[in-house]
């Protein structure tokens, strides 16, 4: 397999050529899970993933509880289809909570400290009260549990790896907590073995070709687990080797004859940048004076051109129009720029100004 080949693969499996899907759950679902730190931002990796989707859609998926919105993986926000959560917060809460032992240690935040606010959050959010942080800040406070010095975080986070909370609906421009059980139906528990081959198979499908490597990373699974869910799958994923590493994906992966041409525009955090530790492939190109200038591109809106970084974007919302900035690292040619128009277009209907 070549380079180009990896690429054009990976965009094909992640869905950003060729999409199959018409939802964001069955999307989400087939991703196993979306990296979600900027709420906004991760509504476009969502529906630009989909035939044709708005942020409002995007929106109520979340709200309504269609996708929930947790840490989970690793101790980052991700979006998860409500029927994958449990199953995948029992098999990595506990690796969660141990990489934030030290920090938990220096806040003197301990299991009676969790298990304390654990009920206050129970208490405050139950009969589908759903309240923002600042709420919950003030609540923990009255309940002399102090909140100072990153405690409030920790507090959150643990409860969310309990599956005490996890986000709830957006009230005006805040986001807000809700109790778990009241936004997460009951769901068939997977054995250890069962989630670990889960995970596994529906991260290299997802995301193939991938390395051992790369599936540690995204997981946050030790390196024994993370290679026996590769092993339990092995059966069901074809290797190939790139680079003198060696990749899997999916077995029945269509074959792709011509490079596709499409520019997108892809958002920060986005699981075709952050899902990989081996990106060599996808930074191919891109100069040291880029690196510099832009800073880590996995932290800002890319241009992506035949599975490339290109350049980066922002854009401002404003009342009534959506204003572009699109930086290039290299001038595009009339054809190229055509197609970057398209992409800029298409995100621009996925705002759907009123």
């Amino acid at each position: 397999m070549t380079a180009k080949n990896l690429l054009q693969q990976r965009l094909t499996n992640q869905q950003l050529i060729s999409p199959v899907f018409n939802s964001a759950p069955e999307l989400v679902h087939w991703c196993g899970a979306v990296q979600a730190q900027d709420y906004e931002m991760s509504k476009w990796a969502v529906g630009m993933r989909l035939p044709a989707a708005t942020a409002q859609q995007m929106e109520a998926s979340i709200s309504g509880g269609e996708l929930v919105r947790t840490h989970i993986l690793r101790p980052t926000w991700h979006l998860v289809h409500p029927k994958d959560v449990r199953w995948m917060m029992t098999l990595t809460a506990p690796y969660i909570a141990q990489s934030m032992g030290t920090y938990n240690r220096k806040l003197e935040l301990d299991d009676a400290v969790f298990r304390k606010s654990n009920k206050v959050f129970e208490k405050a959010l139950k009969d589908g009260n759903q309240l923002t942080r600042p709420e919950l800040t003030a609540i923990l406070n009255k309940a002399k549990i102090p909140t100072n010095d990153l405690r409030m975080n920790f507090l959150l986070i643990k409860a969310e790896l309990d599956m005490v909370i996890c986000n709830g609906a957006k009230r005006d421009k805040q986001i807000t907590y809700a109790l778990f059980d009241e936004r997460v139906p009951p769901a068939k528990s997977l054995t250890k073995e069962e989630a670990l081959g889960t995970l596994a198979l529906r991260y290299f499908n997802s995301h193939g070709p991938a390395t051992l490597k790369d599936f540690i990373g995204w997981s946050g699974l030790p390196i024994t687990m993370a290679r026996q869910g590769l092993n339990l799958v092995k059966d069901q994923l074809k290797s190939d080797t790139v680079y003198d590493l060696e990749y899997w994906g999916p077995s029945d992966a269509p074959a792709i004859k011509s490079p596709d041409n499409n520019i997108l525009l892809v958002p920060n955090y986005d699981e075709y940048l952050v899902a990989y530790k081996d990106r060599d492939v996808i930074y191919d190109g891109l100069h040291d004076d880029h690196l510099s200038r832009e800073g880590n591109p996995l932290f800002n809106n890319v241009i992506l051109i035949r599975g490339q970084i290109a350049g980066v974007w922002k854009r401002t919302i404003k009342k009534k129009e959506i204003v572009m900035d699109l930086q290039m690292f290299t001038p595009l040619n009339k054809t190229d720029q055509a197609r970057l128009d398209k992409a800029v277009a298409k995100y621009k209907e996925f705002i759907h100004l009123q």
